[in-house]
């Protein structure tokens, strides 16, 4: 695979479409981390069993995710993240507070739940441009949804799991997949790859 498909694709763009196109997904961005956060929480939301727990006590969760995000994100920059597997470890240990947040009220939460938050928190971001995330942007994980699970499987020949994305458990294996999709795209950023072949993947579904 050609290391030009990394290349940024720079286009003209009228600032008030793309104000509106933003408002339009995203609401309210004033606060661009909790409208990222919010956005992401939405593509998982219908996974999470909730049960009987009240509505207080899951804003009470978001608000405690939304902390830790914001922590978290604030300090992935090219002065800590050095390198892949310290991307990686950061990684791990974000995941597993975001888990503990929801086991403390109760609530399963899987690390596949948790990845879609952080990697989607990250993506929207980036789609927002108040971060740019340079230096660290080729250590960025593949947000992992069913779409994602056909084109790897498709275009790369990475099995997918024979789990839905949102009940995978297992840390070890989320990683090796990340590693697999990397060692398949020979030094092209897995996201940036990520951004071509869902919108390719969602647009082949509605065929």
């Amino acid at each position: 695979m050609s290391k030009s498909f990394d290349k940024i694709i720079k286009s003209n763009v009228d600032q008030d479409i793309l104000l509106f196109l933003k408002f339009a997904y995203f609401g309210n961005t004033s606060n661009p981390l909790e409208a990222a956060s919010r956005s992401a929480y939405h593509d998982l939301m219908r996974t999470i069993r909730f049960y009987d727990l009240p509505q207080s006590d899951r804003w009470e969760m978001r608000e405690k995710v939304n902390k830790v995000l914001k922590e978290e994100i604030d300090w992935l920059d090219s002065s800590h993240i050095k390198s892949q597997s310290v991307f990686d470890s950061w990684h791990r240990k974000l995941s597993d507070e975001i888990k503990m947040i929801y086991q403390s009220y109760g609530i399963e939460f899987s690390y596949g739940q948790a990845q879609k938050w952080i990697n989607m928190t990250i993506k929207y971001l980036y789609i927002l441009e108040v971060q740019s995330f340079d230096g660290v942007f080729e250590y960025l994980h593949i947000p992992i949804d069913n779409y994602i699970f056909d084109s790897v499987e498709n275009l790369l020949g990475i099995p997918r799991p024979k789990q839905a994305w949102s009940r995978l458990d297992d840390y070890d294996w989320y990683l090796y997949y990340q590693e697999a999709i990397r060692e398949k795209l020979s030094g092209i950023s897995p996201l940036r790859w990520e951004f071509r072949e869902w919108l390719n993947a969602v647009q082949k579904k509605g065929d």
